[in-house]
């Protein structure tokens, strides 16, 4: 392989990483804004367990990087 390929390579990988982990990461912090917002209102368990548990796959994800 040649660098001009082996660059186009590097290039495609670093576009599709940037196309995906930032709006994951921004769209799991805010769902864990929105169900922590809705516990402190409505008090509901349920929505501190959603909390936890989208607090875990960000942390996990952020590990990742």
């Amino acid at each position: 392989m040649d660098v001009e390929i082996l660059s186009r390579l590097q290039f495609a990988f670093t576009i599709a990483f940037h196309y995906i982990y930032p709006p994951l990461s921004i769209g799991l912090g805010l769902l864990i804004v929105i169900f922590e917002g809705l516990f402190l209102w409505t008090k509901e368990i349920v929505y501190e367990q959603l909390t936890r548990f989208w607090i875990k796959i960000l942390h996990s994800l952020l590990v990742l990087v």
